[in-house]
């Protein structure tokens, strides 16, 4: 599968969550460490205006990249506090956008998923649906369970997000995401779940999510950090990156 021109799966890839805070700094940064890919949170933005979203997700490709844009609601962790309806009209209008290879939207977005997947796909773009649990990690069957309404409701990616409490929901839910059969995103929150973003791609995870200056959620390696754990411990990972900084 590919998100714009970045294969996922042959290697692990890393998605750099920005606002519009020291945007260009942080582009350039991103360029220099070879950041595969964005997460565009829209939700994060100081002004949601047409013409600001425009000028940051423009941005984004005017530094070689290709984003995931995120409009996250605040009953699942984010700030986007309108209604489902504006939402809808955001998400709409960011797909549209050349640079946004897919976008994410949550399981429980009732009222508007199956309207955000038909819209997203009918650009030819990702849908990456995801899950949220910011207390806890949920039973064996309910992840399956929420794998399974990922699928069933047209999503191209499940993507899980759950608090770990203890080692043990690391493993577990690493060996439960590694029997879906389906494109998966996964990673346990908090200090116990951060492992998960370096050897989650043991499991099949596609991407791992990372920030620089404050974390956007809780367990995230800085992500110069990340990157020198990817370079150790994935020989694959390792080469491909040598080999492009050699081309350039």
């Amino acid at each position: 599968m590919q998100l714009g021109t970045v294969e996922l799966g042959k290697i692990p890839r890393v998605i750099l969550a920005i606002n519009d805070d020291n945007l260009e700094e942080k582009l350039f940064k991103a360029r220099e460490l070879k950041i595969d890919l964005i997460e565009a949170r829209i939700d994060l933005l100081k002004n949601l205006s047409k013409a600001n979203i425009k000028r940051f997700l423009d941005t984004i490709g005017d530094f070689g990249f290709y984003a995931v844009a995120t409009v996250r609601p605040v009953w699942e962790g984010g700030e986007f506090s309108r209604n489902e309806e504006e939402r809808l009209n955001v998400i709409k209008e960011v797909a549209e956008h050349p640079v946004v290879a897919a976008i994410d939207i949550e399981l429980r977005a009732e009222k508007i998923i199956k309207r955000v997947i038909t819209y997203t796909k009918s650009l030819r773009k990702k849908v990456i649906v995801s899950f949220h649990d910011f207390e806890k990690t949920p039973s064996l069957d309910e992840i399956l369970n929420i794998a399974s309404r990922a699928k069933e409701i047209g999503g191209d990616i499940v993507k899980c997000a759950f608090k770990a409490n203890s080692i043990q929901d690391v493993s577990n839910t690493a060996c439960t995401m590694k029997s879906i059969d389906m494109p998966k995103i996964f990673m346990l929150m908090g200090d116990k779940g951060s492992i998960s973003r370096v050897d989650g791609f043991f499991f099949g995870s596609l991407l791992t999510y990372t920030f620089f200056g404050e974390s956007v959620a809780p367990g995230q390696i800085e992500a110069e950090n990340l990157i020198k754990l990817l370079l150790k411990f994935y020989p694959d990972y390792r080469k491909e990156k040598l080999k492009t900084e050699k081309a350039i």
